[in-house]
């Protein structure tokens, strides 16, 4: 029995981003929880498990301040929402959001994605999961990309990995990740590509840039989804596009298109 429970340790990792002004001083402490502890995921994290039906979902806090980010202070932050109210051009008008990478600050929840990493390895062998026959699925929204890079790199060799979903990443294009790691890989937010949609549409929050290599991936295997176009527009905006409370487009993925994931 035992044997047989091990061939099956499936586990499902989530990982959320900054988690608002009231905790933005804060910065997440690595540890390993068993519950969303403080609402982050709303049902996100419960249609996801359904669906995956792991035998254990686990979460991590990938909070850290704003000045961790491409915005780096909240004067800046505030700024590009201003001005995001009034450009409509996209390609024009993209100098409104704040574009540029953020190194430090991304290394850093890097590496404490590494911390992490090591926190759950302890609590495979607490519960004596033999590592080798575990795969981990990743569910990260916004900073907790950088976070989950910091995992993946940790733990290559020691666990296998199934699919990647990546709501909204911020950074993204600044540093990747193996894909060919992942039975799947998905980016999930606004399109920027192009002339793409109007600034005041946009993710300002984390101006959305592609996974490294996703765009190469074959079709079955992963590749960036965008905001239907018959989503409505009272629904979109610098945080509207950004924030889970108002990703419910998220539930309208159907079987048969792109971006479904399936158990």
């Amino acid at each position: 029995m035992a044997q047989q429970l091990h061939s099956q340790l499936r586990i499902l990792v989530f990982i959320n981003g900054n988690r608002g002004p009231k905790a933005d001083k804060e910065i997440s402490d690595n540890k390993l929880y068993e519950k969303d502890k403080t609402g982050y995921w709303y049902s996100y994290d419960d249609t996801i498990i359904s669906r995956f039906q792991p035998i254990k979902a686990v979460y991590f806090d990938g909070h850290f301040p704003v000045s961790y980010s491409m915005h780096r202070t909240n004067l800046r932050f505030a700024k590009a929402y201003i001005f995001s109210r009034f450009c409509w051009i996209s390609k024009k008008s993209r100098w409104v959001f704040n574009h540029k990478f953020n190194p430090e600050g991304f290394n850093s929840r890097v590496e404490s994605g590494r911390i992490a990493a090591r926190n759950l390895i302890d609590y495979f062998q607490k519960n004596k999961f033999n590592t080798q026959e575990i795969t981990l699925d990743f569910v990260t929204h916004s900073m907790g990309y950088a976070y989950s890079i910091g995992m993946i790199e940790e733990l290559t060799g020691k666990v296998r990995f199934g699919k990647m979903l990546s709501i909204a990443p911020e950074s993204a294009a600044f540093k990747g990740f193996d894909l060919s790691l992942f039975e799947e890989v998905w980016q999930y937010g606004c399109n920027m590509e192009g002339d793409g949609e109007a600034i005041c549409w946009q993710d300002g929050i984390a101006p959305q840039t592609g996974i490294p290599g996703i765009d190469k991936l074959p079709k079955e295997k992963g590749g960036r989804v965008f905001i239907p176009k018959e989503w409505p527009k009272k629904n979109r905006g610098f945080v509207k596009t950004h924030h889970l409370n108002w990703f419910q487009w998220f539930h309208l993925i159907q079987p048969n298109h792109r971006g479904y994931f399936k158990p």
